[in-house]
């Protein structure tokens, strides 16, 4: 007779997170390679003097089909996931969760505005901080709540892109015509402060990108409501323990990456294709077929990643070789702020100073090898610590005591 079905242990379950988070990072490093390196900054003038200009530009293309929002949103609906364990957890104890889960956020927001000053404009953990915030308002909402609330948030941007777009439409700006000049474009005043620059003209340009560039851009593509969406995904994901035994909920898991498939793959062939002209920041007739593909087709994909591979997870030969993320997952706070000092050595002044002086193609090299010697990295420290640094930094401040760091 078979053996009942029984849930994964708890170190399965978690380990299974850690693959995923470890998986996530590899494509949010692939995909803030453009931004690290400049060569989103340069003109079409600038990206065809690299030259490989035909792989760049198929390299770009894959990743914006492949990658471009998938894996933040990855991230995003494990962060809902880690919530709900958390807050199990804290009932468990009949510890006052939600004052300590606000301690947690504010303690990532200083690490992230830290993050984003000194390395990388293009920090996610403010983001995830703030809109923690709101996430503990949904800490009692139903499944069903959950759910529709996610659907109705991923909506969202594309009605806010809708009203700067009919608007822009009905009342088009007139067209000025600008005079040859020999002045710079802004951004390649940029581009030749993070190369020539000294630390304290960079840590500027970053606080000015910062305000007046990454945070007007997050508000008008409504990403804060996108990462909201998957917050509540996650957290209805843990809250029902689908992740924990993938088995029972194998056909669940399986649907969900057929559909995942069958909506993300048309949708993301078409938001590549857009991603490859300026239409959606221009307001033009055709910038609304962005928001629209991006709204469902983004999401769709990371699930079908995150449903792939929980069930390749279920099998044993697919395990082992999965399991080869899971370190990097378990230190993904200190493996994503290293990517940044990595990348801030290779292309700011003072370090390799090679700025907007690479293409897509040798940056998903570079990223392939900075994430397999981060691979090493975390196996050899996991042996040995029970937190990467950042980790132990996190849990310390959070928890108000030193937190156990090395195994004996």
């Amino acid at each position: 007779m078979t053996p009942p079905l029984q849930p994964t242990t708890l170190t399965e379950r978690h380990r299974l997170l850690d693959v995923l988070r470890g998986f996530a990072l590899l494509g949010v490093l692939l995909a803030n390679m453009a931004t690290h390196s400049g060569y989103f900054f340069l003109s079409e003038t600038g990206k065809e003097a690299l030259g490989l200009t035909q792989t760049d530009h198929l390299v770009e293309w894959l990743e914006h089909f492949l990658i471009d929002g998938k894996f933040y949103s990855l991230f995003s609906m494990l962060f809902g996931i880690g919530f709900a364990l958390q807050m199990k957890r804290a009932a468990a104890f009949d510890i006052n969760f939600t004052a300590r889960f606000r301690r947690r956020l504010l303690i990532m927001f200083i690490f992230g505005l830290v993050h984003a000053i000194f390395l990388y404009v293009g920090d996610i953990l403010t983001v995830y901080a703030l809109t923690g915030f709101v996430l503990i308002l949904f800490r009692n909402a139903s499944n069903k709540f959950l759910l529709r609330s996610a659907f109705v948030l991923l909506l969202l941007p594309v009605i806010q892109y809708s009203i700067f777009w009919g608007m822009n439409l009905a009342n088009p700006p007139a067209v000025v015509i600008e005079p040859p000049t020999d002045e710079p474009r802004f951004f390649d005043i940029m581009i030749e402060t993070y190369r020539t620059g000294s630390f304290i003209d960079i840590v500027k340009n970053n606080l000015g990108g910062l305000i007046f560039g990454r945070y007007p851009d997050l508000f008008f593509t409504g990403r804060f409501f996108r990462v909201l969406a998957m917050f509540l995904v996650g957290f209805y994901i843990s809250k029902n323990m689908i992740y924990a035994n993938v088995q029972a909920n194998r056909p669940l898991i399986l649907k969900v990456m057929i559909w995942g498939a069958v909506i993300g793959i048309p949708c993301n062939i078409i938001l590549a294709n857009m991603m490859a002209t300026e239409a959606y920041y221009n307001l033009e007739s055709t910038g609304i077929i962005q928001p629209l593909v991006y709204a469902y087709g983004v999401p769709a994909l990371c699930l079908f990643y995150a449903s792939a591979i929980a069930l390749l997870y279920d099998k044993q030969g697919w395990k082992k070789l999965l399991n080869v993320f899971a370190p990097v997952g378990q230190l993904a706070l200190t493996n994503y702020l290293m990517q940044s000092v990595i990348c801030v050595f290779i292309f700011m002044s003072y370090g390799l100073a090679l700025e907007a002086s690479i293409g897509p193609a040798n940056l998903s090299l570079i990223a392939i090898a900075i994430y397999t010697f981060q691979a090493i990295f975390s196996h050899i420290w996991i042996r040995h610590f029970y937190f990467g640094p950042m980790e132990w930094l996190w849990r310390t401040l959070t928890y108000g005591k030193s937190q156990p760091f090395l195994k004996r």
